[in-house]
């Protein structure tokens, strides 16, 4: 008998109470530490973020419009905002990169560089590297005429200051008056439209711009009036415009 009731206790994770005190059975430390340890881990797992098992990467993009996305190491395909591809619907898409939702996750993606992208241009290409600060400076004409410009996509016209536009021989004074909202405020301009502006091999005609009457602009902008006859997308720390 007393055999036996020492086989169960050694089989049992609980023991009696010991001699000379009543209670109830204490659980042994064994058991405790591996209850403890259930609770840590089925903790770490909830807390634990979803892991996508799809491989998406972003290689270029054309904001607010479409990305192209590398999908499990295939070929660069372009998805439309709003579109699904492989499982993979676009969201959104600027500058920076995308964001898309695969297998229920959402996530924002960066722009990386995919080496498998011929970067040979054709000449109706354009091709901008970003400077230290992320901005897109480039060396262009007006009405053959040298002018430094710097890209900004939140700009509705191209602008050039007063000084530019006397030191090229642009005729602003027979444009449309008119006032613009600058970083320093309100300022007087004209609207005027450009015979030509020339990035590269590649040139627009007729651009609508507008001629600030100060000296604020350290270079002309290349606004939306000349960018929108492109079509924009980045691939890595490059900004490409293909001709439309």
């Amino acid at each position: 008998m007393a055999e036996n009731l020492v086989n169960l206790r050694k089989a049992s994770p609980l023991s009696a109470p010991p001699p000379g005190r009543p209670g109830l059975p204490h659980v042994s430390c064994t058991a405790s530490t591996m209850g403890m340890l259930a609770i840590i881990l089925g903790s770490l797992a909830a807390l634990s973020p979803p892991c996508r098992a799809t491989d998406v990467r972003v290689v270029a993009v054309t904001p607010g419009e479409s990305a192209d996305l590398v999908i499990e190491d295939g070929a660069p395909v372009t998805i439309q905002v709003g579109q699904t591809i492989e499982g993979v619907k676009l969201l959104r898409a600027n500058m920076d990169g995308a964001v898309v939702s695969a297998e229920g996750i959402t996530e924002t993606l960066p722009l990386v560089a995919d080496g498998s992208i011929d970067h040979a241009a054709p000449s109706s290409t354009v091709r901008l590297s970003a400077d230290a600060h992320g901005q897109f400076l480039t060396h262009g004409a007006v009405n053959g005429q040298p002018v430094q410009f710097v890209v900004d996509t939140g700009a509705t016209l191209m602008a050039l200051s007063r000084p530019e536009a006397t030191r090229i021989g642009l005729d602003y004074r027979g444009g449309r008056p008119a006032t613009v909202e600058t970083a320093n405020g309100e300022a007087r301009g004209w609207r005027v439209s450009v015979g030509s502006v020339r990035l590269g091999e590649v040139t627009v005609r007729d651009v609508d711009a507008i001629v600030i009457d100060n000296d604020a602009l350290r270079m002309g902008l290349l606004g939306m009036s000349f960018l929108d006859r492109f079509d924009m997308h980045r691939e890595g720390s490059t900004l490409v415009l293909r001709r439309r």
